[in-house]
Formats: C-alpha cells, structure tokens, sequence
C-alpha cells in the first residue's frame, strides 16, 4: 500500500450547487447584458428622419410617440403592424405635418426608475430565487436519497435498491455450493466470527471488513455470499455496483450511505455488492 505524503493536499473541487450558483449567475448576465438588448431592438426598425417624413407624405404611418427622454420617435405603419424607430430632431412643423395627415401621435411620459431599485429587480431578485430554488432541491435531493426515502420527487434516484433476502428454513448451505472447496474453507472464518464473535474479540482479531470474490460469470460467487449468511443465519443484502451510477452528481454516494444504514440497523449481516468493479 502506497503512503500518502504528510504535506499533499487533496485537490478542493467546486461542489455541484457552487457550480449551480456561477451557471446561474452567468445566464443572468447573459440575458441582461445581451438578451434583453437585443430582443427589444430586433422588434423595432430604425429609419432615418427623411424616410420618416417621405411615410409621412405618402399617408403610410399609423401612429406616433415621441419619447424625449431618449430622444427618439417610434411609430408603426397605416396598419400597426410593423414598428419604426428614429432620432428625434429640432423639426417645428412636425406637428402640424401630423395633424395634417390625420396621424394620432402623443408624447411618452417617462416615470424615472431609481437606479437602486433596477438593480434590485434585475439582478439581486433573480439570484435570490435561484439560490431559494437550489437549496431547495439540494434539500429534496439529500432528504429522500435514503434507503428509506423515496428519492428525488419519488423517484428511486438516490434511494438504495438492495435487494434483503430473508432468513428461512431454505437457506442456502456450503453444501449446496458445488465445488470451490480452497473458497469455503476460507469462508468458514466468517462464518466462525459471525456466529460468535466474542471469541474472538478477546484475543483482540478483528473481522475483515471486506472480502473479495473474483471469477468470470457463473461461478458461484453470489450463491458463495448466501451461504455464508445461510451459514451463520444472518440477513443477506445483495445489489449491483451499477446501481450506485446516477446520473445525478452525489446521488451514487447517498445510495452507498443507504444501504450501510440498512444493514447496520440489521446488524450482524451479509452486503454482497455484484459487479463492484462497475463503481470504478
């Protein structure tokens, strides 16, 4: 086993929710900065002032507002269905070149947002929801990932589905397994251990935490896991190590914590993970 050096720091990676945060914040600046702009502009055809006044003469405008806050005219075609927009210029007469040709025409009053409260409304508003919507579904995420919980929303992401085969008069014995005698002499020890352990916590052995069953398909392996908790009457868990993929970032990792607090709540029993090469 290789040792880790003293002073090697492992590498800090940004959370899924932190990820979340800047994601949110990048589309907020997106949409303000460039969005908003462009969509309100794409709806709006500018137009010099002489091709202003030539639709004036010919009797194809409809309506028109004048905003002197922004020093412009915007005003639609004899149908109002398309939009125009041009500088607005020291012109005296093109009032009465309005009222000639019959054209309704107001001026826009303009009611000064405060800059603070603009502010407020486009940028600290969304991000505050946004944050109140993450921890939220964080919440969601974490709180029904259990073996217990349903999941997210209940579904089964993040909910353990290990499969507890209960104890019967039918269990499943060394003598049934064909075969691999070096593996169920080897076994034997835990099964020792499991049915009394005391023994051997008084010459200070501990049982191992782990054992490994390597085989191509079709060896023996699972029914080898069953007969140990047939052996020693204890609960069996079984699950594949696939099942811990999700596609959800942490949901993988809360199905492990699932299923170890099913089992230690069944205490002594067997965890038989099939596959496990599959979480790698």
């Amino acid at each position: 086993m290789a040792n880790n050096k003293p002073n090697q720091k492992p590498d800090k990676k940004p959370s899924p929710m932190a990820r979340y945060y800047l994601i949110i914040i990048a589309v907020l600046v997106i949409y303000n900065l460039l969005l908003v702009p462009y969509m309100s502009n794409s709806k709006v055809k500018e137009v010099s002032y002489n091709e202003f006044n030539q639709m004036l003469d010919q009797n194809e405008i409809g309506s028109v507002e004048i905003d002197q806050s922004e020093n412009k005219i915007v005003f639609t075609n004899k149908d109002k269905t398309e939009f125009y927009k041009t500088g607005l210029v020291d012109d005296q007469n093109m009032i009465n070149d309005l009222k000639a040709h019959n054209v309704e025409f107001s001026s826009k009053i303009t009611e000064q947002m405060s800059p603070v409260f603009e502010f407020i409304l486009s940028w600290v508003l969304p991000i505050i929801i946004f944050i109140l919507l993450g921890n939220w579904l964080s919440k969601r995420m974490m709180g029904g990932g259990g073996a217990g919980g349903g999941g997210i929303g209940g579904l089964n992401i993040g909910k353990s589905n290990a499969k507890e085969y209960q104890k019967s008069t039918d269990d499943i014995r060394f003598k049934d397994v064909a075969g691999e005698d070096e593996a169920k002499e080897n076994l034997e020890e835990v099964v020792s251990y499991l049915e009394n352990p005391s023994k051997y916590k008084n010459i200070g052995a501990q049982m191992p935490k782990g054992i490994l069953l390597v085989g191509p398909p079709g060896t023996g392996k699972t029914m080898l896991a069953k007969a140990v908790a047939g052996e020693a009457n204890v609960p069996f868990f079984s699950i594949s190590g696939s099942e811990f993929v999700e596609m959800f970032v942490g949901m993988g990792a809360s199905k492990v914590r699932g299923l170890f607090k099913d089992a230690k709540a069944k205490a002594p029993c067997i965890v038989f993970i099939d596959e496990i090469d599959k979480i790698a």
